[in-house]
């Protein structure tokens, strides 16, 4: 039973109040303007947002890693992540650590990719960093890796971009790719969106449409009919309608 009528029954209010806790429920009750029960509304509305957000990006976030991965095989073969691609070291560390969690027999580039979260890819879009202590420090650029591979991955990139009033470039595909993986952290943790959510190491602060409209222009980056099928299917736009009030 959606809304307020959830709660006419007082147990059922107070067993939430109980599960969530004082300091949780304060964003809510902020939102809400101190009202608890509209507080309640919102939080069981937020959770219906943060789970439409993961059913699309189940979507989107394979999506991302395999056409990001079909580029480099294409370009070093299926063994890409053992050879020095020019990878700077917070991108050569997750690489390790992914590699580190699989067990021996399960050590190939299937569960190697499957199990690459997606902080790699989105890193793997970052301009680069340093690898190694001094004196044997030295500066990776992912710029080229962009160049000749990686853009590759990104079919719609270029359509995508002008519809936007951008250019299509490593940092402004960073920017969307970002985006969703703050909403996809966001959802994955249990952190409200009911007042928006922050973009990490910024002071920007995003709304719930910011969000959807960024998981549709990556899905659009990757592949047109995808994208239309996500647009089509994705709850998220009648979610967002239904906010409580």
């Amino acid at each position: 039973m959606a809304g307020s009528q959830a709660w006419v029954n007082g147990a059922h209010s107070q067993a939430l109040d109980i599960a969530v806790t004082p300091i949780r429920m304060g964003t809510y009750l902020a939102a809400a303007q101190q009202d608890a029960t509209l507080a309640r509304d919102f939080y069981v509305w937020d959770r219906d947002i943060a789970a439409a957000f993961l059913a699309d990006i189940a979507i989107v976030e394979v999506a991302l890693r395999n056409a990001m991965d079909v580029q480099l095989v294409k370009a070093y073969g299926a063994d890409w992540y053992s050879q020095d691609i020019g990878l700077d070291s917070p991108s050569r560390s997750k690489l390790a650590q992914a590699w580190d969690r699989l067990p021996q027999a399960r050590r190939t580039h299937g569960h190697l990719v499957a199990g690459l979260m997606f902080g790699f890819w989105r890193g793997l879009l970052e301009p680069g960093g340093y690898v190694g202590k001094e004196p044997q420090r030295f500066h990776f650029s992912h710029e080229g890796l962009w160049n000749s591979v990686l853009s590759k991955a990104f079919r719609g990139g270029r359509l995508v971009a002008a519809a936007d009033g951008s250019q299509f470039t490593r940092s402004w595909t960073l920017g969307v790719v970002s985006i969703v993986h703050a909403v996809r952290n966001r959802a994955a943790h249990h952190e409200p969106f009911v007042s928006g959510f922050p973009l990490p190491g910024q002071q920007t602060r995003l709304q719930i449409q910011d969000g959807h409209d960024a998981c549709l222009k990556l899905t659009g980056l990757l592949d047109r009919d995808l994208a239309d099928w996500m647009r089509n299917t994705s709850s998220l736009p009648g979610l967002i309608g239904t906010r409580p009030h």
